[in-house]
């Protein structure tokens, strides 16, 4: 029987990573103060260094998205985070791009507004704050490869 040894990692860089957080911040919160994270500013920092990576799908669905968009890009813009586009990211994106026949690249049919609803409407009045997401939301990767480690969000074909 012939044994293959383990992979050493690359990596240098110590990483906690989350995904799935569709707008729920309260829980995000919690999990980052019991990985150690706390609050400086405008971003959470690990007092080793660690970094999150975020896995994407910030948006739709919780009471929170605001916040967790400013938690997230708050320590992306900082350097205490890494981040990656999810599907309901991409979906926003195209939700709002017009197709050049009339309609938009994401229809407007009743479950494309059920999904996005939750969104829309926590940043009905702050429509210049989601036009920035969407700007961000159209440069973040859809995978990463930090030499030891890769990542991307389900769903991708």
């Amino acid at each position: 029987m012939k044994s293959n040894p383990t992979p050493q990692p690359i990596l240098t860089q110590p990483y906690d990573l989350i995904g799935d957080i569709h707008g729920h911040a309260a829980p995000l919160e919690a999990l980052l103060l019991k990985l150690g994270y706390a609050e400086a500013g405008s971003t959470w920092r690990h007092p080793e260094g660690r970094q999150i990576i975020f896995l994407g799908d910030y948006v739709d669905r919780g009471p929170a998205i605001r916040r967790v968009l400013q938690i997230v890009r708050g320590m992306v813009d900082a350097g205490d985070a890494l981040a990656i586009m999810g599907n309901h990211e991409y979906n926003a994106i195209l939700y709002h791009l017009p197709d050049g026949h009339g309609d938009y690249l994401r229809p407007r049919w009743e479950k494309n507004i059920k999904q996005h609803s939750a969104t829309l409407t926590q940043f009905a009045d702050h429509p210049d704050e989601w036009t920035d997401y969407l700007a961000w939301f159209a440069n973040l990767p859809i995978w990463m490869d930090l030499g030891g480690l890769r990542t991307v969000h389900a769903t991708w074909d």
